[in-house]
């Protein structure tokens, strides 16, 4: 929870958020680079297994950390003679495979292929265009790596990516029957590490191809750009090993918590600038509003969940016309165009508002409360007009107050019905 005093400074740099999350993923990687080294020793086998699963930890953590910072630069592109027009990044969006021939001076690189209609959504994984050294399992083999539809970077997917967005890759466990992705926990991406060929693949042949690589049994295909894939190893009846590839899975749910926390720190950011420049919070959009219980269908069309100036409110939605407009130092334009506004709920006590209900959270007063509420979990539908599809109580024996009653007019809140939920809480006095 964040019970800091509005900043002095109005204008924090943006991507000190982005970068902090970078950071906090650089430590996490090093403690899963020490666990890993734990199982090194004489055993060869233990060697390979430990240089296997270090290059999975890095792969998955540089994919989360690219995908993270997308959105800090618009670049432009020229359109005719009307100028430049901005190319509006997703935060969140994975870069394509590797398709490129093995061993080229493209290799390495994302190619453009999984942008475009019918492009392949599998390939190596993209190292160079990662900023880093190739990763190899401990056969020396490259990873390989397959991306969503959802979380595909921008070209053919302009949806939005925000707490709404859900993975669609499935992953089984060895024994072909335990789905370890079950309704919400979707994957938006999947890494391979191929191990030795097995029978019947030819890398020499066929270095380009998935299946040289990638096995398939029981229904599961790890060389298919859809899956649904399989843990290795897998043996059939016979006890013939006919699945070697170790996976480790990217959830839909831990790539937005991620997200949320670059959103929330964005989304604090506009909210100081407007008292700075307006002397008042922005009122809430209402749940139901124009546009405010709709997906975002293309990040470069989109009509903005806003506040109403009729009849003001003070417990809603995050409104994105009062954080975008009129104002020196806006809200990033990654923020309105993925529609992060609509998908966080907000509240405020402000006089100047109009808001003089008090607000409290755990008992304490407060002038807004801010609540990212994670993926959707079981039971949950969105887009929705009712708070129980976006936030859980999941604690309700040690609630000091509940969560999800704010838009019927309950401003008490409390951290403690976070706790066992994916829901993401802000606050200041």
């Amino acid at each position: 929870m964040n019970r800091s005093r509005r900043a002095e400074n109005p204008h924090p740099a943006r991507n000190r958020g982005a970068a902090l999350l970078v950071m906090l993923l650089a430590v996490a990687l090093a403690f899963s680079v020490v666990l890993v080294s734990s199982l090194a020793g004489s055993n060869p086998e233990i060697e390979r297994q430990r240089r296997t699963v270090e290059a999975l930890a890095q792969a998955k953590q540089a994919l989360i950390a690219w995908a993270l910072m997308q959105g800090d630069e618009n670049p432009a592109t020229k359109k005719g003679d009307d100028g430049p027009e901005p190319t509006y990044y997703r935060p969140g969006s994975l870069p394509c495979p590797d398709r490129n021939y093995f061993g080229q001076a493209s290799s390495g690189n994302a190619s453009g292929s999984c942008s475009g209609k019918g492009g392949t959504s599998i390939g190596r994984l993209p190292w160079k265009s990662l900023g880093m050294d190739r990763l190899r399992d401990g056969h020396g083999e490259s990873l390989w790596y397959a991306v969503s539809d959802n979380f595909r970077h921008h070209g053919l997917n302009k949806a939005a990516i925000n707490s709404d967005s859900r993975g669609s890759l499935l992953l089984y466990a060895n024994d072909g029957v335990t789905l370890l992705t079950p309704a919400g926990e979707e994957l938006a991406a999947v890494v391979f590490a191929p191990g030795p060929p097995l029978p019947g693949q030819d890398r020499a042949a066929q270095p380009d191809a998935a299946v040289s690589y990638l096995e398939a049994f029981d229904g599961k295909n790890n060389a298919g750009a859809t899956g649904p894939f399989i843990m290795g190893p897998a043996r059939d009846a016979r006890g013939d090993l006919v699945v070697n590839d170790l996976v480790v899975g990217i959830s839909a749910r831990e790539l937005i918590a991620a997200l949320e926390r670059r959103a929330l720190i964005e989304a604090q950011a506009a909210l100081r600038n407007h008292v700075a420049e307006k002397g008042q919070l922005p009122n809430p959009a209402p749940p139901d509003g124009s546009n405010c219980a709709s997906s975002v269908t293309s990040v470069e069309s989109l009509a903005r969940c806003a506040s109403d100036v009729v009849t003001p409110i003070c417990s809603g939605r995050l409104p994105e016309d009062m954080l975008s407009e009129d104002l020196s130092s806006p809200v990033a334009r990654w923020f309105t165009q993925n529609g992060w506004g609509r998908v966080m709920i907000y509240a405020i006590h402000d006089t100047a508002a109009g808001c003089t209900e008090t607000l409290n959270l755990d008992g304490l007063p407060m002038s807004y409360v801010l609540i990212a509420p994670g993926t959707a979990r079981g039971g949950q539908t969105r887009p929705s007009t009712s708070l129980a599809d976006y936030l859980e109580d999941a604690d309700k024996d040690v609630c000091k107050d509940t969560n999800t009653d704010a838009w019927s007019g309950n401003l008490d809140f409390s951290v403690s019905c976070t706790a066992t939920g994916n829901d993401q809480l802000r606050a200041e006095e």
